[in-house]
């Protein structure tokens, strides 16, 4: 029987090894044993495990300058299957992902009422979840677990929803009753902390140790990467970007402040300010109560000139938080993705103005790169079903 010690450090090893070959997409054994101070024995050992278990899988040989070309090893697709589940106020998304993180099958299920307790909102998952299992022909048994995204305060360790302003929900522990109901291992966590996860592991931020996603959605969040972990805070709810107070005489916030930066630059608010100024009459359109932000996009790349000004300002104020965070984290990276990023120039040239204005000249080669992502609604649920897939690096015995 193996010793605990033993155990312990076979098990960090395979992390360490499959850690390599999803960074590296294609990498060698002997390169494995540079990268991570492994010996080449234990690597051949625990890469031997891991095929057999089939979780990576050899592909063909790399370039070489003589004698006998190096097998590479790459992640297995099908070594493990993920669910992930994002959740907004207008719908329910769920994809089913491979151990490559590449979506497998998608379904979207919209939410019709104004308001859900929390054992409703667990059927309606339930029910999208397997109705995804049954469009793509996938049993259950090939599931390894569901990851939840919720737009809240969420503490991931004991599955408590803090606080979701879409219905007012506080200390609900949504986990239990969803794995209860489903009977998977199920992940809950921020769906800001999700995508910069997915990020991380598979995306823009892949072998990044500091980096920050936002996200510009209903609200504004953001993910933080720090030293090579997703900063949760104390109690798991740190990265509530959009509630830093830019202006106390502001708008009032969802979170009861004055003047978070998500009260001007979250979509809620950007709609918000619309109605009210086609209600003044300074943009001219029927019906303001039911103006979408798809109405709205649409009407700013025909140049509307209060709609110019209303995101002119957004990008001033998340340019002024961008700044803050720059100088307290110092990213690499700072990834700035969601809906909100359809407004394009109109938001984010005032935005960079804001940003070269407001960090301290002494400063001035902090040496951050901001990248504006492309975004896609399927990013959100391949970022909650990599919480599995993270749980499976860690243990590959609980596929």
């Amino acid at each position: 029987m193996k010793k605990p010690v033993q155990s312990f450090v076979r098990a960090y090893n395979r992390y360490t090894i499959l850690s390599a070959i999803r960074i590296s997409e294609l990498i060698s054994r002997v390169d494995i044993a540079k990268s991570t101070g492994l010996s080449p024995a234990s690597v051949t050992g625990i890469t031997a495990d891991l095929i057999r278990e089939g979780l990576i899988e050899e592909k063909r040989p790399g370039t070489h300058d003589g004698g006998r070309p190096p097998i590479l090893l790459s992640i297995a697709p099908d070594g493990a299957y993920a669910i992930g589940v994002n959740l907004t106020i207008e719908k329910i998304d769920v994809a089913i992902i491979n151990f490559q993180a590449k979506i497998k099958a998608f379904h979207s299920k919209k939410l019709t009422a104004g308001y859900y307790k929390a054992t409703d909102f667990v059927e309606l998952i339930a029910r999208a979840v397997q109705e995804c299992m049954w469009e793509a022909n996938f049993s259950k048994d090939k599931i390894s677990g569901i990851g939840i995204g919720i737009p809240g305060l969420v503490d991931s360790e004991s599955g408590m929803i803090r606080f979701l302003p879409n219905y007012g929900w506080e200390d609900v522990n949504l986990r239990d009753l969803f794995q209860k109901k489903i009977n998977l291992p199920t992940y809950i966590e921020n769906s800001s902390n999700n995508l910069a996860i997915g990020e991380h592991w598979f995306g823009i931020g892949k072998g990044m140790d500091d980096f920050v996603v936002i996200t510009l959605e209903n609200g504004v969040g953001a993910g933080c990467i720090i030293n090579g972990q997703l900063s949760r805070g104390f109690k798991g709810i740190a990265g509530e970007f959009g509630h830093l107070s830019i202006d106390a005489g502001g708008p009032l916030c969802r979170c009861g402040k004055k003047g978070c930066l998500e009260a001007f630059a979250g979509n809620n608010s950007i709609i918000r300010d619309a109605k009210s100024a086609a209600a003044r009459g300074l943009w001219k359109k029927e019906n303001p109560e039911a103006i979408t932000f798809d109405e709205i996009l649409i009407a700013l790349r025909n140049n509307e000139p209060e709609l110019v000004r209303i995101f002119k300002r957004a990008g001033e104020i998340l340019g002024v938080g961008i700044s803050h965070l720059i100088t307290l984290l110092n990213p690499e990276k700072i990834i700035i993705t969601g809906k909100g990023v359809q407004a394009q120039d109109a938001l984010f040239n005032s935005m960079f103005q804001f940003i070269n204005k407001s960090v301290s000249k002494k400063f001035k080669d902090y040496g951050t790169k901001i990248v504006i992502s492309e975004w896609s609604d399927k990013d959100w649920v391949k970022g909650a079903g990599t919480m599995v897939l993270k749980e499976i690096y860690k243990s590959p015995t609980r596929r």
